[in-house]
């Protein structure tokens, strides 16, 4: 499966566009700036039917404009299919299959299975827990359709308890009753959810061992593990042991909500002591296992989208990972680097099938190709 060519209107910094790629591999190449994020950020959103980058429709949108519309055309073992997204700030998103507008988001989410690696990554080490559960339910999210809806009411009855419960604290007043009606339909999905991040993770340390030593040259071990309340307590249990917390703080202080994955080097936590190049090569390998899993989940190759990850890498590691990324077992891939000559050059030399745009202001020019 991959993508043939990508229209855009109204698209961050394009007023127009329309580029057809590479069935293997697409290398962008410009000054930061210029556009060739957002180009990644359009196949992505194409496959997806969101932005990687942005927090919400209405700061893709290009400056001045109110509506916006992302079209990409794919191939694969389905035959051709072609994905139009049309947004207007402030109105309910459109998604339109093939000629049928889609009832919901998640009637979309798995269908183009897509991982991107991008420089903004660093969150998952470094900020909140939330980073790194995302990381959880975006992977579940791309061979399971069912896992949105767990989430989505799960999120749904959270945040109806947490309202419930600071209504109480604004009266001084409490009902028992209600916020039990509330919490009653939170134990199914957060089983579900907790169940399906624990078999995630179960699938994912293997690889994760593999390939960070691929990356890292086995120069350490590092390892991955999940953390959750639920492992030893039903999220009953959770509700009743700290009700009295959840009272004084009127939120609520338990549930998987509070998930988190464990990384580990050398047996010590990762974030306190890792250099930035060891930080980068963890995200490799996290995104990497990413794409083994969803690979083996799903009945198409997913789309592997790289922005500027090579950036103060040496030529021979930048030649190295592309080696791995320009494998048989990896299907069509995307690259964005600051450097117009180097991808292509080093894609030329292990002779990989490509196409190479230069961009600059809003603008692509095919630049080389090689079949």
């Amino acid at each position: 499966m991959h993508i043939k060519e990508l229209q855009l209107i109204n698209f961050n910094n394009y007023e127009t566009a329309h580029v057809r790629f590479h069935k293997e591999v697409n290398a962008l190449t410009g000054k930061n700036g210029a556009g060739k994020t957002n180009i990644l950020d359009a196949v992505y959103y194409s496959c997806i039917g969101k932005s990687y980058f942005s927090s919400g429709d209405k700061y893709v949108v290009r400056k001045g404009e109110t509506v916006f519309r992302c079209q990409g055309e794919f191939d694969g073992d389905r035959g051709k299919e072609k994905v139009e997204v049309k947004v207007t700030p402030g109105k309910k998103k459109e998604i339109i299959l093939s000629g049928k507008k889609l009832e919901r988001l998640s009637d979309h989410i798995g269908r183009f299975p897509c991982v991107i690696i991008a420089p903004v990554d660093i969150q998952l080490m470094l900020e909140g827990s939330e980073e790194r559960r995302k990381f959880l339910d975006n992977t579940i999210m791309q061979f399971d359709r069912s896992y949105v809806d767990a989430i989505l009411a799960y999120n749904r009855l959270l945040k109806h308890r947490n309202a419930t419960l600071k209504g109480f604290a604004e009266k001084h007043y409490y009902d028992q009753r209600m916020i039990d009606s509330i919490s009653n339909g939170m134990y199914k999905p957060a089983q579900k959810i907790h169940k399906m991040r624990h078999a995630l993770i179960n699938d994912l340390s293997p690889w994760f061992d593999h390939y960070y030593g691929l990356i890292s040259g086995e120069s350490e071990k590092c390892s991955i593990s999940y953390k959750s309340q639920l492992v030893d307590s039903s999220l009953e249990e959770l509700f009743q042991k700290n009700i009295d917390r959840d009272k004084i703080l009127s939120r609520t202080n338990s549930g998987i909500h509070k998930d988190d994955i464990t990384l580990k080097m050398n047996g010590e936590a990762l974030k306190n002591f890792a250099s930035q190049g060891q930080l980068k090569s963890v995200i490799l390998a996290l995104k990497l296992c990413q794409y083994e899993i969803l690979s083996r989940k799903n009945e198409n190759l997913p789309i592997l989208i790289l922005d500027d990850i090579f950036d103060k890498l040496d030529r021979s590691r930048v030649e190295h990972l592309l080696s791995i990324v320009a494998s048989d077992k990896i299907g069509q891939v995307f690259i964005s680097d600051t450097n117009e000559d180097r991808i292509p050059e080093l894609l030329t030399k292990i002779s990989v099938a490509h196409k190479a745009f230069r961009v600059d202001g809003g603008q692509l020019e095919e630049i080389h190709s090689k079949t």
